[in-house]
C-alpha cells in the first residue's frame, strides 16, 4: 500500500475539520419570525393591560376625590346652615327684646337720653313680627299715694305709646296699662332703686 505523504495527511485533516470548526464558530441561531411575532404580541398585550390598570386606578382616584369633595361640600353647607340658623335665632331674640324706658322723678315726659332706646324699640316693632300686639306698662317708685302713682304710670305708658305711634307702629297694636308702684324692678328704698322703678316696659303679647 502506498504511504500518504505528510502534505496529503495535512490536507485531509483540514478538509475534515474545516466544516466542524465553521459550524462551531457560527454559534446558535437567532429567533424565528414566528417567535419574534409572539414576543411582539405579548409585549402589546402587557402594555394594554398596564394601560387598562392605569385607567382603572385613575378612575378610582378620581371617584375618591369626588367623594371627598362632596363630603367637604356637604359639611360646609351643614356648617353654613347651622351658622345661619344660629344667627337667625340670635337676631330673633335681639329683635324680640324691647328696652325699658326710664323717667325722672314725678315726670312722664320722655327724657333725651331715652330717645335712642325708643327709636330702636319702634324699629323692632315695625320690622320684626309686625303682627304682634304690644302692651306698654307704666311703673313708678314707691313714693306717693297708690292713686297718684297709678295715674302717673298711665301717663308714662301713654307717652311711650304716642312716641311709638309717631314712629310708625300701628296704634291698633298698642295697649297701655299702669301698675303704679305695685311691680318694682328693684326692691331697694333709695334713689338707685327708685331710678330703676320709674319706667315703662314694652312687651309683646
Amino acid at each position: 500500500m502506498k504511504r500518504l505523504s505528510r502534505a496529503s495527511i495535512l490536507v485531509l485533516a483540514v478538509l475534515i475539520s474545516g466544516p466542524l470548526f465553521i459550524g462551531a464558530c457560527a454559534g446558535p441561531k437567532g429567533p424565528t419570525q414566528a417567535e419574534l411575532a409572539a414576543i411582539e404580541t405579548e409585549r402589546r398585550r402587557s402594555a394594554q393591560e398596564d394601560s387598562v390598570r392605569a385607567a382603572e386606578e385613575a378612575t378610582r382616584l378620581a371617584a375618591q376625590a369626588e367623594e371627598q369633595r362632596v363630603r367637604e361640600e356637604e359639611d360646609r353647607s351643614r356648617r353654613d346652615a347651622e351658622e345661619a340658623q344660629r344667627r337667625a335665632v340670635e337676631e330673633a331674640r335681639r329683635m324680640a327684646m324691647l328696652s325699658s324706658i326710664y323717667f325722672d322723678y314725678d315726670e312722664s315726659e320722655l327724657r333725651a337720653d331715652q330717645m335712642a332706646a325708643l327709636n330702636e324699640n319702634a324699629r323692632k316693632l315695625r320690622e320684626y313680627q309686625p303682627e304682634d300686639n304690644v302692651l306698654v306698662e307704666g311703673h313708678c317708685d314707691e313714693r306717693g299715694t297708690v292713686e297718684y302713682n297709678l295715674a302717673l304710670g298711665e301717663r308714662r305708658a301713654s307717652a311711650v305709646k304716642s312716641f311709638l305711634t309717631d314712629g310708625g307702629v300701628a296704634e291698633t297694636r298698642l295697649e297701655t296699662i299702669s301698675y303704679g308702684e305695685e311691680r318694682p324692678a328693684s326692691m331697694g328704698h333709695d334713689e338707685n332703686a327708685w331710678s330703676k322703678n320709674r319706667r315703662a316696659e314694652i312687651k309683646r303679647k
